[in-house]
Order: structure tokens, then sequence, then C-alpha cells
């Protein structure tokens, strides 16, 4: 594991992939007008996570943050799972010591789960099938997350010994709250998805054949919102779930301040006034 990496100040990681990152077939990213579709690329080992796969991540969402063009992404799996935690032959080979999976898990999923949850475009997930392990803390850091009626959540950690990882915990605590967060993660249950749905761990459920439809009507429908005041948004929200009330306030009032020079505040005062629909342009 190159030391470059994981000594790598995470404010400077999108600095080194441009550098660095390549295309590669475990991840793919699609372009349809203003919206992404980033698709996990390995059905036969239901998109299980490999090194591949988190570089392809990184690589797919420094694209949509630089692309001024993409107001929403939606990010899947192809094939009958979302995905299935990290690819169990990793771990097995031998090939990484605890200190470089320690490393590994600090670095690279973080990176990936924070490239999710700072992206100023909202970010859905379809989540066609299972998804486990790590791959719940990728899901957990979209914004928003449909399920198909079919599909489940697990945390399988317990099953080998492991804590959870790639941010799950903190991800599903303030989704559930503490004690029902460690009562999922001790007993690795299967969560179906309606349970999910009582759960507030998913937005919505809807039929297997049904959920691109879904997440593209609603991508769609986003597309047409501020995304500058979206992206915003996310930042105050993620900020209010670690500050207290003063400090939220306060930054509540910078975000607000930048969102009244936009061009989207300005077309929908003037929009509201003239009494019709805003044409926001994202910017």
């Amino acid at each position: 594991m190159s030391p470059l990496v994981l000594n790598l100040n995470p404010a400077n990681f999108y600095t080194f992939h441009n550098m660095n990152l390549k295309n590669n077939d475990t991840v793919l990213l699609k372009k349809e007008g203003n919206i992404a579709i980033v698709t996990l690329n390995r059905p036969k080992q239901y998109n299980a996570i490999t090194e591949d796969l988190k570089w392809g991540l990184l690589h797919a969402f420094n694209d949509i943050q630089k692309d001024d063009q993409i107001r929403v992404v939606i990010l899947t799996g192809n094939g009958k799972g979302f995905c299935a935690g990290a690819d169990m032959s990793d771990l097995n080979s031998g090939g990484f010591s605890p200190l470089e999976v320690r490393d590994n898990l600090i670095m690279m999923y973080g990176n990936v789960v924070r490239s999710i949850m700072r992206l100023e475009k909202p970010v859905i997930c379809a989540i066609n099938g299972p998804v486990a392990g790590a791959g719940l803390g990728i899901a957990l850091s979209c914004d928003l997350r449909i399920m198909a009626e079919h599909a489940s959540m697990r945390y399988a950690f317990i099953n080998i010994g492991l804590v959870p990882d790639a941010g799950s915990t903190w991800f599903l605590a303030r989704q559930v709250g503490y004690s029902k967060a460690l009562e999922l993660i001790i007993e690795g249950e299967k969560i179906p998805a309606h349970e999910c749905l009582k759960l507030n761990l998913t937005n919505k459920v809807c039929p297997a054949e049904t959920l691109m439809n879904h997440a593209m009507t609603w991508a769609k429908r986003l597309a047409e919102r501020p995304t500058m005041a979206i992206g915003r948004t996310k930042k105050v929200l993620n900020f209010a779930m670690q500050n207290d009330l003063n400090s939220t306030i306060a930054q509540e009032g910078e975000e607000q301040m930048a969102c009244l020079l936009s061009h989207d505040h300005k077309e929908g005062v003037k929009a509201f006034l003239e009494k019709r629909k805003p044409e926001f342009i994202g910017k």
C-alpha cells in the first residue's frame, strides 16, 4: 500500500487523484443530460468492494464534482445486489496486515463516503438488491435512498467478529439512534426493505422492475430545483449534526449569504412576484 495515499491529507485528496486516477470497469459512469448515473459493476460478486472499485468511485465522484452540467446523481448496482461489502477474498488472501487494513479504512473508505457526502449536488442511492458490510457506509452516505421491494440491508460484520466500518456506525446512529443501531449491528440480521422504510433507513420502496424509473423521475424533479441551494443545505445539515445551535445558526447565515448572490435566488424571487414557475439553472 502506497505511503503517499496513507499519509495524504484528505483536503488535498482530489489533487492527488487528478494525477493518478484512471477509469476501470468496476464502476460505470453514465451521464444523461444533467443527471449522472454511477453503477457498481461487479455483478457476479454482488458488487463486493475491491481496491479498484474504491478508486472507481473516487474517480466518478471527482468527475461529477467538476462537471457543472450535472445537477443530480443516482448511485446503483449492476445485477442482483447493490453491494455485498468488502470482497472477502481480499481479506482472506493475507495481503494486508491489520495496520494496513486500518489505514485503508481511514483513507480509502473515508474518502469514498466523504466524496459522496460532501458533493454539492443531491445523491440518490437506488438500492437494487441486498446491501451489507461496507456497502452500507456507501449507501447511507448518500442523501436519499430508494429500495427495491426485495432489497435488504444487513450489518454482517458481527458474524465474522468485526465492527462496522466505512462510516456506517456514524450514519446508522444518526438515522435510528444509539440503542436501535446497536441492536441492528450486534444481531446481524437481514433488514427487509419495508422495515428499512419504518426505520428511516430508506426514503422510498418500490417494485424492483420500476426502481430505476422511480429513481430517474425523482432525479429529474430534483434537477429542476436550485442546485446551489441544495448543496449548501447538505452542508448546513451535516454541520448541524455535529455542532450546537448557536454555531449552526451562524453557519446558516454564511450559507444564506452565498445563496443570496446566486442566479437561482434572484430567479426564484422574480418568479414568485410574477406568479410563475421558476426556471432554475443550478447557479
